[in-house]
């Protein structure tokens, strides 16, 4: 098993992963029509990756069995971080059978070192309470103090 960064030849395979996300986290019904999603995901991919989007996976035998995300942006500068550079960490996720073998921790400590190396000061993620523990073991902590509003598009 080899730690790659993906890159455009990836995007099935990715997009493959997500939707096992997806559907574990019960984002999406085996029902959901999946046609717009699979085609917005693609295009983000192929016109982010390795630029503002990173990607890593594990490979066995050529197929990518575990894979976690980083998306990059900057923000106005604040005490803590004051070059703004910041990352969000997400699609998190390693195929059933081949868990409990410290896969994701392994592309997390290297989206970490990416990080270290990138200047990017902060690291952020929601998680999934099976992932909690793992998250903390690496140090990141609990905040409780984010909210969101969902925004409909409005015909008008």
């Amino acid at each position: 098993m080899n730690i790659i960064t993906l890159d455009q030849k990836d995007v099935n395979q990715f997009w493959d992963l997500r939707i096992c996300l997806l559907r574990e986290l019960g984002e999406i019904s085996t029902k959901t029509n999946l046609q717009n999603l699979e085609k917005s995901t693609k295009e983000y991919f192929l016109s982010n990756i390795n630029k503002s989007l990173i990607c890593y996976g594990v490979v066995n035998n050529n197929d990518i069995i575990s894979i976690a995300s980083l998306c990059l942006f900057s923000r106005i500068p604040y005490q803590e971080n004051l070059n703004g550079k910041e990352g969000y960490i997400l699609n998190v996720f390693t195929s059933p059978e081949f868990r409990k073998k410290g896969l994701a921790k392994l592309l997390l400590q290297e989206i970490i070192r990416y990080a270290n190396g990138h200047n990017i000061k902060k690291l952020w993620l929601n998680s999934s309470k099976y992932g909690k523990h793992l998250y903390s073991s690496l140090g990141f902590i609990s905040k409780s103090n984010e909210m969101e509003l969902i925004l409909k598009t409005e015909i008008l």
